[in-house]
């Protein structure tokens, strides 16, 4: 059996790292950061270890337990980090980035932490609009741009700090530019927050003729949280009924009506159909007079392209959205093919209770919910219940290779990347679990297997769910 050294198991993680500087002759706090680092890379690398072994679960519990660990204590390096920030020594910038970077879930005062970190970046930083540049330079797309935000490249945060340090000085020649970047990555990236972006939508909506709101709506969209809901709400409502631009009211139109469809997921039964005549009445018609025009955003093709739409085809999309693919809505036209490449529908699972399952081979939170899914198999009977997997993955192989170690013995298609189905069903991250009823009824809509879905489910299947019930909300999560 083999031990992981690095960590140690013969004193706490904390005390290795006190001990790794102590003998250094460490002269300054950072001995202790990097200390803590070299840990952490060391636990996640035995993790990772671990959960790639060819082994049971229960194995792999055991060696966690045993080998792993617990993970390094974390306090020690942060009090360090902050000395050194407050002292403004030669690596308050890596101290600080440090704090923003690492002490979520980890630090009984991460939020004070990460806003301790950022505000002292935005200081360090300044106004700088070539860190923007620079880090907008060194990639070319919105996903390694993401994977950029949660990696530990230091230029991904300090853009963050000098756009927010532009748009708190007002006067910029970059000021717009660092608003809209705001808006774009705030929403996501670590370190971003609710200020951030609220103060970028504050920004562009006081910049005299700001013609760009298209792209921003799009990016406030992606970037969606309940934390700056009434802000976005109140610039939809504003745009929607004062632009001059008919492409601007009716981008508006698309969001907010959009916004209220998901909302529709985790409403009350009361709430439901008010959000429902307000999305519908903000989708008819929005097209009017700009039929063939380009909306802004552009979906993914079956080959993996980016594709553009028109105002018609996302009013379309949208309507029927609202109507089939909402908890409280009846579907219609769910067709699919399965992965011998024979085409059916949700017909044939008629008087059945149904959970559809959006996922992907290379998704891990997919794949961690599986085990609950055998179980839900295994459980219930087989002719009131069914579990649809729809696979989204590129590639039929990749679906049925992965099923020879990690068997789904359920309904399954395959509809690939860029489907119409992931689509209009506004699948907008997986996995995410839709609960139909024997008369195709949607009972829930979300992304967990929690414990609701499950009692609702089980409802459902024993002929006795509440027509008010509803299920977990409509979120991406991966």
């Amino acid at each position: 059996m083999t031990r992981l050294g690095l960590v140690g198991r013969q004193l706490p993680p904390v005390m290795v790292a006190i001990a790794f500087a102590m003998n250094a002759g460490a002269a300054d706090d950072w001995k202790l950061v990097q200390a803590y680092l070299d840990l952490d890379t060391a636990w996640h690398a035995k993790d990772r270890e671990i959960g790639n072994a060819d082994v049971s679960a229960e194995e792999k519990e055991r060696l966690r337990e045993q080998e792993r660990g617990e993970h390094p204590d974390i306090v020690l390096a942060v009090v360090a980090a902050r000395s050194i920030v407050e002292s403004g020594g030669g690596r308050a910038i890596d101290a600080a980035e440090f704090l923003v970077e690492h002490p979520m879930g980890l630090s009984p005062t991460a939020q004070a932490d990460i806003e301790f970190g950022m505000s002292a970046l935005v200081d360090l930083v300044g106004p700088d609009w070539s860190v923007v540049e620079e880090y907008r330079d060194q990639d070319g797309g919105f996903w390694s741009q993401l994977v950029s935000f949660f990696s530990t490249e230091r230029s991904a945060i300090q853009a963050l700090a000098a756009a927010s340090a532009i748009v708190e000085l007002g006067e910029h020649e970059h000021t717009v530019d660092a608003a809209e970047f705001l808006i774009a990555n705030a929403g996501f990236a670590r370190g971003g927050n609710t200020a951030h972006v609220v103060k970028g939508i504050e920004t562009l909506a006081n910049t005299a003729g700001y013609a760009n709101w298209p792209q921003t709506l799009m990016n406030l969209d992606r970037a969606g949280s309940a934390d700056f809901n009434d802000e976005i709400e109140s610039l939809l409502d504003d745009l929607a009924d004062g632009a001059e631009d008919p492409r601007v009211r009716a981008t508006a139109r698309y969001y907010a009506a959009s916004r209220l469809s998901r909302m529709i997921n985790s409403a009350s039964a009361q709430e439901r159909d008010s959000h429902r005549q307000r999305a519908l009445a903000l989708t008819e018609g929005l097209s009017t007079g700009i039929e063939d025009e380009e909306f802004v955003a552009k979906v993914t093709g079956a080959d993996g392209s980016r594709v553009t739409q028109t105002f018609t085809d996302v009013e379309r999309d949208l309507l029927w959205a609202i109507r089939y693919a909402t908890v409280g809505g009846t579907v219609s036209e769910l067709g699919g093919r399965r992965l011998d490449g024979v085409e059916e529908t949700l017909d044939v699972y008629a008087d059945q209770v149904v959970l559809v399952d959006f996922w992907a081979t290379w998704c891990g939170p997919c794949i961690a919910g599986l085990p609950k899914l055998r179980e839900l198999a295994a459980e219930l009977p087989d002719e009131e219940f069914e579990i649809l997997s729809i696979s989204i993955d590129q590639e039929l192989e990749s679906v049925t290779e992965f099923q020879l170690d990690e068997p789904m013995p359920w309904a399954q298609w395959h509809v690939g990347v860029g489907s119409d189905l992931a689509r209009t069903w506004q699948v907008r991250g997986i996995p995410t679990y839709v609960l139909v009823d024997r008369a195709g009824r949607i009972l829930a809509k979300g992304h967990s297997l929690d414990d609701d879905l499950i009692a609702m489910l089980k409802e459902a299947v024993a002929g006795s769910t509440d027509e008010g019930e509803v299920g977990a909300p409509e979120e991406p999560t991966a």
